[in-house]
């Protein structure tokens, strides 16, 4: 009889753990995940893939710089938030879209304010590496593909 107790209550215990787990296991797999960007992490996948050119001409500092204008940027166009900041998920509004063109400029402006001397093709190839690099941690939605006319 004492064996019948022990075998019914290993098998409550195991039934119990048993959808304890599947259940946290369902509700993990279906939480999105949050990524953290690495300011150290960006600028050095960064730098080690800038070309000769662009290398030659910028400092680790000044990449560092150029990422935190182009970061600045978009905050300010509601793409991104600080650590402990949310970020507004309006499902009526349009996708904000963010244009090479207009992103080099605002960064080569910021640039130029600081009397830093970059080249238009050192800041759109530091801006193009730093949006691969946030899209390979998943911080970023695919490219938008462009207008069919």
């Amino acid at each position: 009889m004492v064996l019948v107790f022990a075998i019914v209550g290993a098998l409550l215990i195991f039934a119990i753990a048993a959808a304890f787990v599947g259940s946290e296991t369902f509700r993990l797999g279906h939480t999105p995940t949050t990524t953290v960007f690495d300011m150290d992490e960006a600028v050095i996948h960064v730098a080690e893939n800038l070309s000769v050119e662009s290398a030659m001409g910028l400092t680790m500092d000044e990449v560092k710089q150029l990422i935190q204008f182009s970061l600045q940027h978009l905050r300010t166009r509601g793409l991104s938030a600080m650590p402990g900041e949310e970020l507004e998920h309006d499902v009526e509004r349009a996708p904000v879209v963010v244009a090479d063109d207009e992103a080099v400029a605002v960064v080569l402006g910021r640039a130029d304010e600081v009397g830093m001397e970059v080249t238009d093709d050192a800041v759109y190839e530091v801006l193009d590496l730093l949006l691969g690099h946030l899209v390979e941690i998943g911080a970023v939605g695919p490219a938008v593909p462009p207008p069919e006319l």
